[in-house]
């Protein structure tokens, strides 16, 4: 649905994408290619995850927050939405790493045992790795229909009743 709105309401639109996308380029993609280059340790990989759970549930705040404009509105929930998206890649990470140490721990051979472990590291962060990039795919595509005044209809379910009149359907 296309909204005739104004440069301010675009900008407070735009607000959730920017942050999400600024979110994945910062703490997954600059931040944690660092800590692992730096030799930091593994509790030292929690940081980035941290701190985007961080951006999360600012964001989720932001999202559940009253917004007097549907417009708005239904940009923070679409962000949230593919929020949620990352952090089911989370999960099935954990998940793979949690089966990975399982494995390892069966091996009487510690050789063996860190060549397992960095083969089934690479593999486990396989689904943050791509999620990350359809999110950068799909948050580029909101910033546009922000800019746009454009919102998708699904997101308009969780919002204030539609102050702004359509300009299309």
């Amino acid at each position: 649905m296309i909204f005739n709105v104004g440069d301010n309401a675009r900008a407070q639109a735009k607000a959730p994408h920017n942050l999400f996308m600024l979110n994945l380029a910062l703490f997954h993609l600059l931040m944690t290619p660092a800590i692992i280059a730096t030799g930091v340790g593994e509790l030292g990989i929690l940081l980035p995850l941290a701190l985007s759970l961080a951006v999360i549930a600012y964001t989720w705040r932001r999202a559940n927050g009253g917004h007097n404009q549907a417009f708005v509105c239904a940009h923070w929930q679409l962000a949230m939405r593919r929020y949620r998206l990352l952090l089911i890649a989370y999960a099935v990470t954990a998940v793979l790493l949690l089966l990975g140490w399982l494995l390892t721990q069966g091996t009487s051979d510690p050789n063996m045992r860190d060549i397992l472990q960095t083969v089934l590291l690479r593999i486990a962060v396989m689904p943050v790795v791509l999620m990350v990039m359809v999110n950068f795919y799909l948050e580029s595509s909101a910033l546009f229909q922000a800019t746009n005044g454009e919102v998708p209809d699904s997101a308009l379910r969780h919002c204030p009743s539609h102050d702004i009149p359509p300009l299309s359907g």
